[in-house]
């Protein structure tokens, strides 16, 4: 009879683990997925300030070392320094979506990003621009807030996971297969 007893609970065990590690896969795979939509508006938001450079900043600043630039050139300069990082980092996180630092590193690009654009708006486009810098600050207001909703599921997602891979008795399952805990992209995307 004993004997019965400890199949059973090797079988319940046995089960139960293969359940907790379907659910952390899936989880991760949800984590995956929800940066795989916010990436592609991430991606909309520097197509956008690209597309906007200026035709000979495009390919970069095209100035020597020491060479004076005046304060529109070193705004739009920045901006494309800017987002040049994002870029990197957009790539980065792209291909480890879960890793921490590479959320961390994506945040502060995004911020980097945002700072360079209320710059070179402010020090860049004249007040008579077509079109203005007021209408270029709203459709740059529309794509932060496009990606709102995506940065919250994005960080419930990952939450979600990391909290799973605390839990007991998941947490041994979480530890025994290599499943580290996410990066969130807090702060990313806030309207200003």
């Amino acid at each position: 009879m004993w004997v019965w007893g400890v199949w059973i609970a090797a079988a319940l065990l046995l089960f139960w683990g293969i359940g907790a590690y379907n659910r952390l896969v899936r989880l991760r795979a949800a984590v995956t997925r929800a940066f795989a939509a916010l990436d592609e508006q991430l991606v909309r938001q520097l197509v956008w300030i690209q597309g906007g450079l200026p035709e000979a900043l495009r390919d970069g600043p095209h100035t020597t070392p020491g060479e004076l630039n005046d304060e529109v050139t070193a705004a739009w300069g920045r901006l494309h320094a800017a987002s040049e990082q994002l870029a990197v980092a957009l790539a980065q996180a792209r291909a480890q979506p879960l890793d921490v630092a590479a959320m961390a590193a994506l945040v502060m690009s995004h911020e980097a990003l945002r700072t360079a654009w209320a710059h070179a708006l402010a020090d860049a486009v004249p007040p008579d621009a077509v079109p203005s810098a007021d209408r270029l600050q709203a459709r740059w207001m529309r794509l932060l807030h496009q990606s709102l909703p995506l940065r919250a599921a994005f960080n419930d997602a990952a939450q979600s996971y990391n909290q799973a891979i605390r839990q007991f008795p998941a947490s041994l399952l979480a530890r025994l297969f290599g499943f580290q805990p996410a990066g969130t992209v807090t702060r990313l995307a806030e309207g200003r």
